[in-house]
């Protein structure tokens, strides 16, 4: 659970906060909780739930980006191979970090740009575009590592 709390917050510190938090938070509705559902959803709910807030809290939300719809960003699922799932979760911590809120709430979460501009006080056309932007920086970085373990190989 830590690490969802990591993807939010991008740093050590920030991710100890919004743990911390969830575990309060946690710990003070346990008698709330019902038998009808797995208790590691619930827990995972109040941790993404904690997530949100913190980076409602650190303001990242201050504009709102216009989304034009363009050319669909594809990142092909071979790229995915070259680089293993820690990899990737850097790649994604070097996002600006509304951006990165947004993709991972999108990708890993499953939310809908409705419920992510719900949740997030933003518009369904901001969601869009973050997701979208990410989805180029990481095509950006996923190419630079590319060509950059190409020239290792190489040079080797």
């Amino acid at each position: 659970m830590i690490k969802i709390c990591y993807r939010y917050a991008g740093d050590a510190d920030g991710a100890g906060t919004i743990y911390n938090d969830a575990m309060l938070r946690i710990f003070k509705n346990i008698g709330n909780y019902t038998d009808e559902g797995k208790l590691t959803s619930w827990i995972k709910t109040i941790i993404i739930n904690c997530s949100i807030d913190f980076c409602k809290k650190k303001n990242i939300f201050k504009k709102s980006v216009p989304y034009i719809a363009e050319d669909e960003i594809i990142l092909l699922p071979e790229a995915f191979n070259r680089v293993s799932g820690k990899e990737i979760q850097e790649l994604i911590a070097t996002l600006p970090a509304a951006t990165a809120t947004v993709f991972n709430l999108y990708v890993y979460e499953g939310y809908t740009h409705k419920q992510i501009a719900e949740v997030l006080g933003i518009s369904d056309g901001t969601s869009k575009w973050h997701v979208s932007e990410a989805k180029k920086l990481l095509k950006t970085k996923l190419e630079q590592t590319s060509q950059t373990e190409t020239k290792t190989n190489a040079a080797g």
